[in-house]
């Protein structure tokens, strides 16, 4: 039994047991899962005039909605488009796959707004789901490709975006795509150029840092291997942020490999969807604009701390006894910030390791969620944030670019 069949059987969602005798000869040779709350029918035409359909693919668009949310007409009317979108291939309870125009490509409907979805799960949920039904149908050879790619209802994707993964190497777990943001009204977009632009700034000073953890963690981004996906237990079932649990995770099974020739374009737009993300943090830019502040944001100094710290790993394991000596190289808010997020407690578990063993434990434990622990630390004991123009034009390292 391999590691996806195990997946399947223990850690799996409910709707993997509803597929079952699908009419013979289905193949597609890529997939990809939609997450859709909320969401209007426009982005079904664009799938539906899109060049991606005769490369074959398979959307499973998982149409959901919190329990606590007892107005189902937008989902509803998403489900009926959906449907509605070419003849209807197979049925099973709250799943069904309907062939998209006349084209070798079909989207699999998934129905999690009638029985909703707890709403501490949210979105972590609805992408696991489709995520698990991606694994699957590639277990019965329906889909071909061992990429399962995610992405939303507000992404429009290129051209290349499936082939893209090819200059993806054996040791690649997880790619990221570029990104770029579109819209008409011009106070959402300026909003959202500088959440964008933030979000470079981020991973630039992560980079600069040396950190292994420099990516991006934006669930509309993302192409991950089924058997490392099946490896880590899937999505974290959380209402927002289940794409930078993922991430983290699959990041220490493989590389993060940043796709930059190939962009999905983004719709800028406010959101009540997920407590926090891109959706909120633009809508309090925009609130924070209209009363006159500015967009405040991590000083560069930070990433100077990090990297005081990163470049000191190397001298570790023979200081491992002797910690005080090792941490009087670092920068006192360096020192208390590492303390306080448990790096004594790590070094002492792991003081009998072998050198080789004790440094790959190191990058595992200081992974992304303790290195922005470590910021937090930081910038919560006297690093406060500045604009973010002001970081970035501090900073001894710049934005990615957006092309």
């Amino acid at each position: 039994m391999n590691v996806i069949e195990k997946y399947l059987q223990r850690y799996a969602e409910p709707e993997v047991m509803l597929i079952d005798k699908l009419p013979s000869g289905l193949r597609y040779h890529h997939v990809v899962v939609i997450p859709a709350y909320k969401e209007c029918t426009a982005f079904l035409t664009q799938f539906n005039e899109s060049s991606l359909l005769e490369q074959g693919f398979l959307v499973i668009l998982v149409v959901n909605q919190p329990e606590t949310d007892e107005e189902n007409r937008l989902q509803l009317a998403l489900q009926t488009a959906a449907l509605a979108s070419g003849p209807l291939l197979w049925q099973n309870q709250n799943l069904a796959l309907v062939q998209l125009a006349d084209s070798p490509s079909a989207i699999l409907v998934v129905d999690r707004f009638t029985k909703g979805i707890p709403a501490k799960q949210g979105v972590g949920l609805a992408r696991k789901i489709g995520a698990d039904l991606a694994c699957l149908l590639m277990q019965q050879q329906v889909v071909l490709s061992q990429w399962i790619h995610s992405t939303d209802a507000d992404a429009t994707l290129p051209t290349d975006y499936f082939s893209a993964v090819k200059s993806c190497n054996e040791d690649v777990a997880i790619a990221t795509y570029n990104f770029t943001h579109q819209c008409d009204d011009k106070k959402i977009y300026q909003a959202n150029a500088l959440y964008e632009q933030a979000m470079r700034y981020y991973v630039a000073g992560l980079t600069y840092a040396n950190s292994p953890y420099n990516f991006y963690t934006i669930g509309s981004l993302l192409a991950f291997k089924a058997q490392h996906y099946a490896q880590v237990r899937g999505f974290p079932k959380r209402s927002a942020g289940e794409d930078f649990y993922l991430i983290n995770k699959l990041a220490k099974l493989g590389k993060v490999f940043f796709i930059e020739r190939s962009t999905v374009l983004l719709n800028a737009r406010l959101s009540d969807r997920v407590p926090f993300g891109t959706g909120p943090a633009v809508e309090k830019i925009i609130t924070k604009a209209e009363q006159g502040l500015g967009y405040y944001y991590y000083h560069p100094a930070i990433f100077d701390n990090l990297k005081n710290v990163l470049d000191n790993v190397d001298t570790l394991f023979e200081l491992r006894f002797s910690l005080n000596i090792w941490l009087e190289q670092l920068s006192t808010k360096s020192k208390h910030a590492l303390i306080a997020i448990g790096f004594t407690k790590f070094v002492e578990q792991h003081l009998s390791a072998k050198k080789i063993q004790f440094e790959k434990q190191f990058i595992v434990w200081f992974d992304a969620f303790k290195t922005l622990k470590f910021i937090h630390h930081i910038r919560d004991n006297g690093v406060e944030n500045i604009l973010l123009s002001s970081a970035i034009e501090q900073a001894c390292f710049m934005p990615l670019s957006e092309n």
